[in-house]
């Protein structure tokens, strides 16, 4: 949760000091446009927009906290999760992977549809 408190921290202070949040927003849009699937081997606009996004300092440190809180350690502790409780995670890994937050929310409904209750990190005895 540190690494997740830190990300959004690092989100809202990008997103108070960018004065072109309004274009790193419209840009975003145009990387998921679904009209795009419609003309997949025709239509490049998705990766241009995402180049165009690269070249933004704003978007690249938000990205880069984005993966390494969401990708690396809230994916990796859904997984271990996932496998100290013996609960099928690849579906929430893969969403951690993909767009963050809502892997770890797939993570809590699965644990909760299968009767294991919310995750919880293990007391350590000493």
């Amino acid at each position: 949760l540190l690494f997740s408190a830190v990300h959004v921290f690092i989100v809202l202070n990008v997103a108070s000091v960018n004065s072109d949040n309004l274009s790193d927003f419209t840009e975003l849009a145009k990387v998921f446009d679904p009209r795009v699937s419609l003309n997949l081997f025709n239509d490049f606009s998705p990766q241009q927009a995402m180049m165009n996004l690269m070249r933004s300092p704003g978007f690249v440190s938000e990205e880069w906290s984005h993966v390494l809180a969401w990708d690396l350690f809230v994916g990796r502790w859904v997984y271990l999760d996932g496998q100290r409780r013996g609960i099928f995670a690849s579906h929430s890994v893969l969403f951690c992977n993909l767009i963050g937050p809502p892997g770890l929310v797939m993570h809590a409904i699965t644990c909760l549809v299968l009767g294991k209750g919310l995750p919880e990190e293990p007391l350590e005895k000493s």
